[in-house]
């Protein structure tokens, strides 16, 4: 094998790849598959649940295939200055060079990497800033515990035949609706892992507006093709628990506050919440939206600022970093944050749009 690559496009590629390569495991499988057909050098990282491969344009000379040690040739790479990168195979080595600067590093045998299948089934097309910005408002929610894999995972369910997210850690709750866009399985939901979602995500971000992702489903795997990337996933197998069933229909309280000015409020107020136990409080009155936070280590913060408050007044306390990224997701100038009481869960969504929202537990005072 033999090629030049521009050092920014080779190391993005290597790096999403290697996002997909575990650490706990040794020898070929933590590698990553540089394989180099004419000019078009792809790249594939896989733990055999997720892999993320990108095939693109390099200045090829040689065609081969070879396993590279996953995070060393990431920093390698990284490393160098920007320039057109020289790699090349050398018996059992994979040299790599720009300017003055050589790395030579061991190989893993080919033959010992895990087989990966081509990306299988239908591919349908769909709206890639629609489902990029959907993801971003549910991924938040979405539990990071091994120890409670199906909360791990985003669902793909269905609405009125339209494409619907969910997520939760128990904690809270993100539901986004997607008019117009289909559900990706007739036949069946499909629970997702949040990490290959991240990388859907991360793929998307250099898309134009009119730029579309193909999604493939087979009964226990989604694939997602995105402009030269492929990402594909195994899906979780399990039951996702009946969560919709706890948001309540109405609320007796409703603060209607401006979004930036709620959220500039409470960062300052999570500048004191520097232990686990501590929570912001909030007391809510007419015309007027008190925040308080207090820490035993740090001491205490408190803020006033002008709301629209419908109700009786009322103080609730919630976890500060998920208060922060239920009204960081909300679309639009202002937020809504309605209330039962100090105990039972909030909601928190757009003026006028219920799409998406963000259901939260709120803490004991």
């Amino acid at each position: 094998m033999k090629f030049k690559s521009e050092r920014d496009t080779l190391a993005e590629a290597l790096s999403a790849a290697g996002r997909a390569v575990s650490s706990r495991i040794l020898g070929a499988p933590s590698g990553i598959l540089l394989d180099l057909q004419g000019n078009q050098l792809t790249v594939t990282g896989t733990d055999t649940d997720l892999t993320v491969r990108t095939t693109f344009m390099v200045v090829g000379s040689e065609d081969g295939s070879v396993v590279v040690p996953a995070r060393l040739i990431g920093e390698v790479v990284r490393s160098l200055e920007s320039g057109a990168v020289s790699v090349h195979t050398q018996g059992e080595n994979l040299e790599i060079e720009l300017n003055n600067a050589r790395f030579n590093l061991r190989t893993f045998p080919v033959t010992d990497y895990p087989k990966i299948s081509p990306v299988t089934g239908s591919i349908v097309e769909i709206p890639a800033p629609d489902l990029a910005n959907g993801l971003a408002q549910v991924l938040r929610a979405a539990a990071t515990d091994d120890a409670r894999p199906l909360l791990n995972g985003v669902l793909l369910t269905s609405e009125n035949n339209n494409l619907r997210l969910i997520a939760t850690d128990s904690y809270r709750l993100a539901v986004r609706d997607m008019p117009g866009i289909p559900a990706l399985n007739s036949t069946k939901d499909l629970l997702v892992p949040a990490r290959a979602l991240s990388e859907l995500q991360r793929a998307t971000a250099n898309l134009a507006e009119d730029g579309t992702i193909g999604v493939a489903v087979t009964d226990s795997e989604i694939s997602f093709v995105v402009g030269e990337t492929s990402i594909a996933s195994r899906l979780i197998d399990g039951n996702y628990p009946s969560v919709l069933q706890i948001i309540p229909t109405s609320f007796p309280n409703q603060l209607r506050i401006a979004k930036d000015t709620l959220l500039s409020s409470l960062r300052r107020a999570k500048l004191m919440a520097k232990d686990a136990k501590s929570s912001v409080r909030l007391t809510l009155k007419e015309l007027t939206l008190e925040i308080r936070t207090q820490s035993q280590d740090s001491g205490d913060a408190e803020d006033k600022i002008q709301a629209d408050f419908a109700g009786e007044e009322i103080t609730i306390a919630f976890n500060p970093q998920f208060l922060i990224e239920g009204v960081e997701a909300v679309v639009g100038d202002e937020v809504v944050l309605d209330i039962s009481d100090s105990v039972r869960p909030a909601l928190i969504h757009g003026v006028d749009d219920l799409k998406f929202k963000y259901l939260l537990m709120p803490v004991r005072i």
